[in-house]
């Protein structure tokens, strides 16, 4: 199974993908989490970014980078038999390189994108999410969530959850992951 939770910087991703965790591997689950790199990046990384994350070179270096995701995610769901839970998706980088301009171009590309079993979307505003985690400016956040709301309904099965009460939004969170596996 593959869970997936995207949003803002600061909408509780991270808070909200520890609790899913330690709930299911108390029900005997196996996890396995794949978290964006953390950590001030080197040099060889920092231009290592400059070059990938540019935009034009990011459209299409996705593709490739689905085609690697396929090979991670078969092994740990077939061969090690575990629940695959990102923080952030291919969709965030769909939001990650929204210039306004070409939504074709990434309508496109997430039609290209493998559909997760629970694609979850954390709806937090811009404000909100600023003042959880200041680490972009305000200007920013609000231009991603814009790309969020234009991105998120080409994700028939996503799901959009409010973050604003963190045991209200981890209990839905569970309850759905619950529901989806087929336990109780």
């Amino acid at each position: 199974m593959l869970i997936t939770i995207s949003g803002l910087d600061g909408a509780g991703k991270s808070t909200l993908i520890e609790r899913l965790q330690t709930g299911l591997e108390r029900r005997g689950r196996r996890v396995a989490v794949r978290r964006p790199a953390t950590g001030a990046p080197s040099l060889a990384r920092r231009v290592r970014n400059a070059i990938i994350w540019n935009k034009p070179w990011r459209h299409l270096v996705y593709v490739v980078d689905l085609c690697l995701f396929w090979g991670y995610r078969l092994y740990l769901e077939r061969a090690r038999r575990q629940i695959l839970i990102m923080d952030r998706y291919f969709y965030d980088t769909l939001v990650d390189v929204a210039d306004g301009r070409h939504w074709g171009l990434l309508r496109l590309l997430a039609r290209l994108t493998p559909t997760p079993d629970l694609p979850v979307f954390l709806d937090t505003s811009p404000e909100e999410a600023y003042r959880r985690k200041a680490e972009y400016p305000l200007a920013y956040q609000r231009m991603r969530w814009t790309a969020y709301q234009r991105v998120r309904p080409w994700v028939r099965t996503a799901v959009t959850l409010s973050n604003a009460d963190l045991q209200s939004a981890s209990a839905t969170l569970h309850g759905l992951v619950m529901d989806r596996i087929g336990a109780t």
